[in-house]
């Protein structure tokens, strides 16, 4: 091959990062640098003064994930992996993106559960890429976890997300969908039938599931309306529709001193308190997120 076919890391990534920034990308620094170390498959992230020789098929490939940035897909969403809490997760398109607000439900049952000596079965509804239920029992190791999603192939990105973080073991994922009348009684024929589960009720639930009103769909950012999956994000008219789904059957899962943990919208805590009420649910605490908004209720 000849010399003039190596292109050199430094020039790319200053080329990059100008291509990022006169396109208005927020972050072309570190963009660029997360798309050229994932197309030459570097463990760490490319700075400046690396000094790094790059094929043409890998200089072709760079420019290709740039243009994909450009036009608005997420990094994310290119090299098909974020990290979350203390991991890096795989996704794919049926996933949602994993975001920082999410880790507010692991921080809150680690901090609470991590110094127990009991042992754990957690359920998480909704999975998705199994970044929560997966997150939680990478941290307190002595759990089992049922991860539910109405997605087929959330469900396998799930698994081999476990498997990445040698998590199998003390993992099952089933399809289910919770707005249909059987759901929780195939969850208990589950508990009953997989020997990873010693009782048909969980002393955690953990859910994030789609709370965006239909009719500001339109209105989110188009990294999300365009690369999230629908299903993950809508929550009906209201934003409630999950809510009232899953809160209905709350307590047929819950075991004695079980408590559940839920991610909301930050504007649909008086909907949700009415819901609970409804189905004669005990609010036991509320959690603000970042930037100070409420975020996950804890129930029981």
């Amino acid at each position: 091959m000849k010399m003039s076919e190596f292109f050199n890391s430094k020039e790319l990534l200053i080329d990059g990062i100008t291509k990022l920034r006169l396109s208005k990308i927020p972050t072309p620094e570190i963009d660029a640098r997360i798309l050229l170390s994932y197309v030459i498959n570097y463990q760490n992230t490319i700075y400046m003064h690396n000094n790094i020789t790059i094929s043409k098929e890998e200089k072709n490939k760079f420019y290709d994930c740039l243009s994909k940035r450009i036009k608005g897909k997420p990094i994310s969403r290119i090299i098909g992996s974020r990290n979350f809490w203390k991991n890096n997760f795989l996704i794919n398109k049926y996933t949602l993106d994993p975001r920082a607000d999410s880790e507010v439900i692991v921080d809150i049952v680690t901090k609470t559960y991590s110094n127990s000596s009991n042992y754990f079965q957690i359920l998480d509804l909704g999975s998705g890429s199994g970044c929560i239920g997966l997150s939680i029992i990478d941290d307190l190791k002595n759990a089992s976890l049922l991860s539910l999603d109405i997605c087929r192939q959330a469900l396998e990105q799930v698994n081999i997300n476990a498997k990445r973080l040698s998590l199998s073991k003390q993992i099952h994922c089933a399809q289910i969908d919770w707005f249909e009348n059987t759901w929780i009684r195939n969850i208990k024929l589950i508990t009953k039938n997989e020997k990873l589960f010693s009782k048909n009720k969980f002393d955690i639930i953990v859910c994030n599931p789609p709370y965006i009103k239909s009719s500001d769909i339109e209105k989110l950012q188009n990294e999300v309306k365009k690369y999230d999956p629908l299903i993950s994000l809508d929550g009906g008219i209201d934003g409630c529709d999950s809510y009232r789904a899953i809160l209905k059957g709350l307590k047929e899962l819950l075991s004695i001193k079980g408590l559940c943990y839920m991610e909301i919208g930050y504007d649909l805590l008086e909907d949700i308190k009415n819901i609970l009420k409804e189905f004669n649910l005990n609010l036991i605490n509320v959690y603000k997120d970042f930037q100070g908004h409420s975020r996950v209720i804890e129930i029981n």
